[in-house]
């Protein structure tokens, strides 16, 4: 669990934050076996009452370095921590956005030191972003799940996750990006509990959101990836836009010239996203394809007519990041 991960830190030296989140940890677990209707004792229930955690954490809060510097960051752990125990949804939202006050402050200090609030993602000594980069992605998504009609939360989420996918791609972890950027897509669409976009998602997707995705992959992979990359290598493949004129052999001629399939001299097998030759370059620079990525957008259909029915078939192995393109016009 995130909670647990920040224990194993070692920058996280006062023994008693630590037993406060070993002990929220298992008041969640306990919590869950009970949900679930597991049976467990009165005397475990009681001892990890998830009251009695919430006062720990408080208790710990109240006693830390003010100028240690980790004092934000593991206060954005705290006040998740009391979000995820918090029975109320109303005490949820307030542990949740205290939260995020913090991680906004501790933003605010290193884009002021450093000029550039994506150093949060790199600083040796920030907890928040070494094996635990999912910690404010998480906070800003019970936000937004719980309070779906406060359209803030939903804009700073997105904001958040295109500054980690703009951190990702500038450290060249190309598949991290990839699968970030498969988030901000679900995120931006408003369907990360469903898992996959509808053809009527990409229909009416924010074209400001792809907009801003599209910039940051054709920016920092120096013009080789990006929905409008791949827009354009539709095209030159003979591909139509219009999908009711699909075409088998123009998919293929798209999927080899992408690197999404192998040659015909190696019977021209669809490559499992694990075997993409991207993945074995260090350095970009020395990589010559073009429009590998974004290749994690998941496209499913339930259209009547055999063309959609198609992609629907499809969705398992393969991703259909043009549409999007189409769609704005990219």
């Amino acid at each position: 669990m995130n909670i647990a991960g920040l224990v194993l830190n070692e920058k996280i030296k006062d023994p008693k934050l630590k037993q406060a989140l070993i002990n929220s940890s298992m008041a969640l677990g306990y919590q869950f076996l009970v949900q679930n209707k597991v049976e467990i004792s009165q005397e475990i229930q009681d001892k990890y009452n998830p009251n009695t955690i919430i006062k720990q954490l408080s208790d710990v809060e109240i006693k830390m370095n003010r100028n240690d510097i980790n004092y934000l960051a593991t206060l954005v752990y705290i006040y998740y921590a009391k979000g995820e125990l918090s029975q109320k949804n109303k005490d949820k939202i307030n542990a949740y956005e205290q939260a995020i006050t913090n991680y906004q402050q501790l933003e605010s200090e290193f884009k002021s030191k450093f000029k550039n609030s994506l150093r949060l993602f790199t600083h040796d000594y920030n907890i928040l972003y070494n094996g635990n980069a999912n910690i404010v992605a998480s906070v800003y998504g019970r936000l937004n799940e719980l309070d779906s009609k406060n359209t803030a939360y939903h804009e700073d989420f997105k904001k958040h996750l295109l500054n980690e996918l703009d951190y990702l791609m500038k450290e060249n972890r190309w598949q991290d990006a990839d699968r970030k950027n498969d988030q901000f897509l679900l995120v931006s669409a408003k369907k990360e509990k469903q898992g996959f976009l509808e053809l009527n998602d990409i229909k009416n997707f924010n074209c400001k959101d792809l907009k801003e995705v599209d910039d940051l992959w054709v920016k920092n992979s120096g013009g080789k990836f990006g929905f409008s990359v791949q827009n354009r290598i539709w095209k030159e493949t003979g591909n139509s836009l219009d999908l009711e004129k699909w075409s088998n052999e123009g998919y293929n001629r798209f999927g080899e010239r992408v690197g999404w399939k192998k040659g015909k001299e190696e019977r021209g097998r669809w490559m499992r996203y694990s075997e993409l030759p991207l993945w074995e370059y260090k350095n970009l620079g020395t990589y010559k394809l073009m429009g590998t990525l974004p290749f994690h957008t998941r496209v499913l259909s339930y259209s009547d007519t055999d063309t959609f029915w198609l992609l629907s078939d499809k969705s398992d192995d393969t991703f259909f990041s043009f549409l999007l393109a189409e769609t704005c016009r990219l």
